[in-house]
């Protein structure tokens, strides 16, 4: 059961690492609730770049393989004291995220009613603690 939820968030990574270069050559669906915005406007925080936001999809197809390895199901690859403990890095890096910079994302971030902020508290942190779990599940393996 552990490694269909493993290989099913492998899938996930996978289909956000495609969001990410839709994105990074210019598509625009779910841009507006990704990006936090500033308190009283729709101005992102932030403007990443196209070499930035492909760098991050790259991340998440290297997520989701690191996932496989951990899990012996990659021919090619087999897992090792490195894939755990960088399962173990991943886990920490998105409990990091859930829990938030205190301003604009996580948890316990201080602007709340904008719509990447209602995104965020309704599906961006739980998902970043499934993915937390998940990683700390795989190094178990």
């Amino acid at each position: 059961m552990i490694k269909i939820l493993i290989g099913l968030t492998s899938l996930l990574f996978i289909i956000i690492g495609m969001l990410h270069v839709f994105w990074a050559f210019g598509g625009r669906w779910g841009v507006n609730s990704a990006l936090p915005t500033k308190d009283d406007s729709n101005l992102p925080v932030l403007r990443p770049s196209m070499v930035g936001t492909l760098f991050i999809g790259l991340l998440c197809f290297f997520a989701s393989v690191l996932l496989l390895v951990q899990i012996d199901l990659m021919v090619v690859l087999k897992s090792s004291p490195l894939s755990k403990w960088l399962c173990i890095a991943g886990g920490i890096v998105f409990l990091l995220r859930a829990i938030g910079e205190g301003k604009y994302v996580g948890f316990f971030k201080k602007i709340k009613h904008t719509r990447f902020a209602k995104q965020d508290t309704a599906f961006y942190s739980p998902l970043c603690v499934w993915i937390s779990l998940i990683f700390l599940l795989a190094s178990l393996q």
